[in-house]
Order: C-alpha cells, then structure tokens, then sequence
C-alpha cells in the first residue's frame, strides 16, 4: 500500500507501526514485527507502506498521528527524513541517516501502546509529541563481531549509504584503519560521497583510505575483514558479486561479512568459503537492528529466535 492510501484507510486510525520507503513490497519487516508484538500482545500492527518521493510531503502527517506507535525508515528516506524530525540521536547524527523514528511524550518514555496500560494518552496530556531518530543498524552490524579480536584493519566494499553505519559501528569498535572501495573514487564531481561519514567526529579517530576497485588488492592482504554494502549479489541477481576472483586466494584466514540476507550465502560468500574465509551474512545484521528498534518503541526484547526461524522458513520456501 502507498502512503496516501494508506492515509486514507482504516489502519491508519488504528495503533500501528510502518516501514516507509520505495520499493518495500519485497520486506521482511511487517513479518518479524508482527510476530514480535503478538508475542508481547501489544494492539498494534506493522505495515510496509511505499513511499515514492511524490508522497514525501505526507510524511509528517503520517508520524504526527498518535496512532503510530514509531516507524522504520528505509532507503532513500534514510537521510531525507532527518528534516521531519524533531531530534536526532547522536549515532544517527554521527552517520548521516537514520533508520528508526520513535515517537515520545516531554522526555517521558517511548510510547507503548500496549493493552495492559490502558489510556496510553492518559497521563500525558498537555506534553509535547517529539519525533527522536535513531540508527540501529550500525548496532545490528557489529553485533556478530563483538567477541571477535585482533581486527584492527577492515576492507568496506561501497559507498552507498550503508556504508556509512558499517564504517561508524567499525570505528565505535576499534578499527584502526579503514579502506573504504568505491567506483566513485578519483572522479571530483562525486568524491564526496566515495567516502561517506568522513566528516563525523567518530570516524575521524580512524584511518579511512578511499580506494578504487582497480587498486585494491593491497587493501585486501591488509585487512583482517572484507565487509560488502553493495547490493551486487542480493536476490533476484544472485549471480552478482562485488569482489574480483583474482583476489579471492588472498581471502584464506579471513573474516568476509556481507550485510544482504538474501540469499543467506551470497556468491561472495560462497567463493570466501572456498578460499578459506570464515563468513558472516547479513541475517543477524537485520535482525538486530530490528530487535534494537524494537526496544527503542515498545521497551521490550525482540523474540530474536522465534523471528530468526521465520526468516528462515520464508527464505527456503521461496527457494522451492
């Protein structure tokens, strides 16, 4: 359903969370949380609502209604909708984007909306609504190499606004040195974007070297990690890869991790593993950015293994 559709429906006057963004058809999100609020029983329902840009200017009446319990923000409204909003977390600020607008009330909490706390509106009448942007994806990246040490230089292949959460989570965790791989490089009328967060404070106390896909390969003897934020290899093109195979030999020992979970194994993946790389894809990243989401709306857990299995299920039937 778009935007003002949705504006004009039922739903839109009941408790409910949304991602927005164009396309979103294809999401998994509407499934995991929904499953997460039936699990906690709280009266809400999350919907998948596209968002072309001729329906952008909708989007404050959207989060201004008391019936939207918060919101996932995808592309390309991730840095866009940092102006609708009344405040942005420092991460958020630090990436550039946000991915999670959760509604509160005069600094009193985040809005639940859960059955068993009756009037939700109730003890906080005459406080002021504020629209707080988050970025949880740089939490759910890091997630899988929280107890992995000895990474200290890590290869970024993209520029793309996925990037700049992976080089901010690398940074928070300790990355020295950072080459960050983009076809953009060199050309001055898109440099700027070739090294995303470059200008954010964290960042700066790493060693990032924007680097061209025809030069890297010292890069990639250097790093400890190879880490894919392009979407090259995502399904339905599942043929695509984003790493040349005359490098491939030089990924024994190492750590590649590509952020799409769909398919589970890449080809990148697939050709790491045949050249002794240990993989990480990109299921936890998403899920853990959901579960912190989650958290930041209703204050409670995500029932991480319940989601991932339908992740799962829902992966392997579309396969058969």
């Amino acid at each position: 359903m778009n935007l003002s559709d949705f504006l004009r429906s039922e739903q839109f006057h009941k408790p409910f969370v949304a991602v927005l963004g164009h396309p979103v058809g294809h999401s998994l999100s509407p499934m995991i949380h929904n499953a997460s609020l039936e699990e906690h029983q709280i009266e809400a329902t999350y919907h998948a609502i596209d968002c072309p840009e001729h329906q952008w200017v909708h989007v404050t009446k959207l989060l201004a209604s008391p019936s939207c319990l918060g919101a996932n923000i995808t592309l390309p409204l991730k840095q866009k909708i940092m102006d609708y909003l009344d405040k942005n977390e420092e991460s958020a600020r630090e990436i550039g984007a946000v991915n999670t607008v959760v509604p509160e009330y005069g600094g009193e909490g985040v809005i639940t909306g859960n059955a068993e706390t009756g009037d939700r509106h109730s003890s906080r009448q005459g406080s002021r609504r504020v629209l707080s942007g988050y970025n949880t994806d740089a939490f759910g990246f890091i997630k899988p190499l929280e107890q992995r040490r000895g990474i200290t230089c890590a290869t970024v292949l993209g520029s793309g606004g996925a990037s700049r959460a992976v080089n901010y989570a690398l940074s928070v965790h300790g990355i020295e040195t950072i080459y960050l791989v983009s076809r953009r490089v060199g050309d001055s009328k898109t440099n700027d974007s070739a090294d995303p967060g470059l200008n954010s404070r964290t960042l700066k106390k790493t060693h990032i070297k924007p680097v061209s896909y025809s030069d890297f390969l010292e890069a990639v003897k250097q790093s400890q990690l190879i880490v894919n934020t392009t979407p090259l290899g995502m399904y339905p093109q599942v043929a695509h890869t984003p790493f040349p195979e005359e490098a491939l030999p030089f990924l024994d020992g190492k750590i590649c991790y590509d952020i799409i979970y769909n398919p589970l194994e890449t080809k990148f993946m697939a050709d790491a593993k045949k050249h002794g790389a240990e993989i990480i894809s990109g299921l936890d990243m998403f899920i853990y950015q959901a579960a912190k989401a989650f958290e930041l709306w209703f204050s409670k857990p995500m029932p991480v293994e319940r989601v991932r299995k339908l992740i799962l299920d829902h992966v392997t039937q579309s396969k058969s």
